[in-house]
């Protein structure tokens, strides 16, 4: 076990650096904060490269750390520096980036986010999947990094218990459409039906669509569109709310 006592640390400058996105995808590794999220990291069989924890943590807090993964114990204000929370616990891994293997599977279900741009939809979309019982959460490019401390911090550790798969294209969705899959897009057209009259025990793709734009047109020539009534003055629902209720009406058709 090494320790750091100076934020002018290279190792220290590193974790830093890893809060952006840029860094994230030259490096191909992110962090995850939290004893939950560290410890959901380790179990999920994911590479850590590094552990990471405060004086204060490593004194008082007790943790099991793997022996072959590098610690490094931090002086609290170094640490500090290091997270991106405002009060973190004290224990930070360094993770590598690598996507599950996927091959969509008919019998399972999938949900596929287009350009969602806040980070705590993204993250709670993937934890909601997760505990719905979905195989997989499929996003578009120019969706918010999945990789982001904010997305993974708003999963709560589903961020490791469901297969992930970034940058899915239109074609690829329209691919997905001719092996069987039903897509099925929150919006308003003239074909437009209740969601709880659509056919979800169908193999399915739920499409969740842009915060303020939702779902593009080349995308929607794809879909069966559904819409969930909003019976108050609201315009619309939350990205992530209304994932939430298309996911768990699909749980409740398939019982």
């Amino acid at each position: 076990m090494l320790e750091i006592t100076s934020a002018s640390n290279n190792k220290c400058k590193y974790v830093k650096s890893l809060s952006q996105k840029k860094t994230r995808d030259e490096m191909r590794e992110y962090t995850v904060e939290g004893i939950k999220s560290v410890r959901d990291a380790l179990l999920s069989g994911k590479k850590i490269s590094a552990l990471y924890v405060s004086f204060s943590f490593y004194d008082n807090e007790t943790f099991d750390y793997p022996a072959d993964i590098p610690l490094y114990k931090t002086a609290d204000g170094v640490f500090e520096k290091m997270c991106d929370t405002k009060a973190p616990q004290g224990i930070l891994a360094v993770v590598k980036m690598g996507e599950d293997d996927f091959e969509p599977d008919l019998k399972k279900a999938y949900i596929y986010c287009e350009r969602i741009n806040d980070p705590g939809n993204l993250g709670t979309i993937i934890r909601t999947a997760d505990a719905a019982g979905f195989d997989g959460v499929l996003m578009s490019p120019g969706c918010v990094d999945a990789y982001s401390p904010k997305t993974v911090r708003a999963s709560m550790g589903s961020f490791f218990n469901i297969k992930l798969r970034t940058n899915v294209t239109t074609e690829e969705l329209s691919e997905y459409k001719e092996k069987g899959f039903n897509l099925l897009g929150g919006a308003l057209n003239e074909n437009t039906i209740d969601y709880r009259k659509a056919d979800m025990t169908k193999p399915t793709i739920i499409i969740i669509g842009n915060e303020a734009n939702g779902i593009s047109d080349e995308i929607l020539k794809l879909c069966e569109c559904v819409k969930i009534p909003i019976l108050g003055k609201a315009e619309s629902l939350n990205a992530g709310v209304a994932a939430a209720i298309l996911m768990y009406e699909l749980l409740r058709q398939r019982a």
